[in-house]
């Protein structure tokens, strides 16, 4: 008889199972309710993460009209001075990490089964974010200035890599030669807001902002679009951030390395800031970055 108990034992636990996780999941009754307790005390300089990631899609649903591009495909944390966190089952988002997962909340807050917690990270020590700016630089392939144009919208979609902005410079002739301000996913799978600079090979392509704040830093991440860097199989990517022409920084990126951050030290005061790209070879060397300049780092967000 034991085969018949054992298969009533194994139903009894799946009920039971099924029960259990039941109760753990948070009913739309309770996303909708923190997330219009959120709402009403957003300010500017505030972002919202959730947790765990697997729900982004359901703070997407309750406010995604409060959640931006740049926030949605931010980097890190650096932008912003306070943090509005929604999590259910008692997880942290991974960006509450390390120093910050020892903060204690200026805020929380419990609605049915979602948490809200708010963090006070205090003054952004972002002076100019060039990944948003960048109608205001000047892109050049080589000597060659790169015309900004305006036209439809092109591309994009899954496995069809970054959206082809409407607005954006163009390098040409080849057609995937332009730099413009979109979104990519990155190796990781996530998105990530950034300015598409495919490199030209080993002729450089320059994205140069004129007579900008220097305060002390530039930070800039970079990757490849992930369809292109998954089968390890392409050469590599160089970067360099130029300040009034001479070299304070530079990156290389490989294949599986993913989402990639670089930081360099600036003078202070003002110039040029000039990021270079090239590619010993450019076959699908789709990559995207993005960039801040930086005064003084704060002890968390950085």
């Amino acid at each position: 008889m034991w085969p018949f108990a054992l298969l009533a034992l194994v139903a009894i636990y799946e009920l039971v199972a099924q029960a259990v996780i039941s109760a753990r999941v948070a009913p739309d009754a309770d996303w909708a309710a923190a997330a219009t307790f959120v709402r009403g005390e957003l300010a500017a300089s505030d972002v919202v993460i959730v947790a765990p990631a697997w729900a982004d899609p359901i703070l997407r649903r309750e406010l995604g009209d409060r959640i931006p591009l740049a926030a949605a495909g931010r980097s890190d944390l650096a932008a912003y001075e306070r943090v509005w966190e929604l999590s259910i089952r008692g997880r942290r988002a991974p960006e509450l990490e390390g120093a910050r997962s020892r903060m204690e909340p200026a805020f929380e807050g419990a609605f049915g089964g979602v948490t809200v917690r708010r963090f006070d990270l205090g003054e952004s020590s972002v002076r100019l974010d060039l990944t948003s700016s960048l109608r205001d630089a000047e892109v050049r392939r080589g000597a060659r200035t790169c015309a900004w144009r305006r036209n439809a919208p092109q591309g994009g979609g899954l496995g069809a890599g970054p959206l082809t902005p409407a607005e954006h410079f163009f390098c040409g002739p080849e057609p995937w030669l332009w730099v413009g301000e979109t979104a990519t996913e990155d190796l990781a799978l996530q998105g990530r807001h950034c300015v598409w600079q495919h490199p030209a090979g080993t002729e450089p392509i320059s994205t140069t902002y004129r007579d900008v704040e220097l305060p002390g830093r530039v930070v800039l991440y970079g990757g490849i679009y992930y369809l292109h860097e998954r089968d390890e199989v392409h050469g590599p990517v160089d970067v360099r951030v130029l300040v009034d022409g001479a070299e304070v920084g530079r990156m290389q990126h490989r294949d599986g390395e993913g989402w990639k951050r670089m930081e360099a030290s600036t003078r202070e005061g003002r110039g040029d800031v000039t990021i270079e790209v090239t590619a010993p070879d450019p076959n699908m060397r789709t990559f995207c970055w993005s960039a801040s300049l930086r005064g003084p780092a704060r002890e968390v967000g950085e």
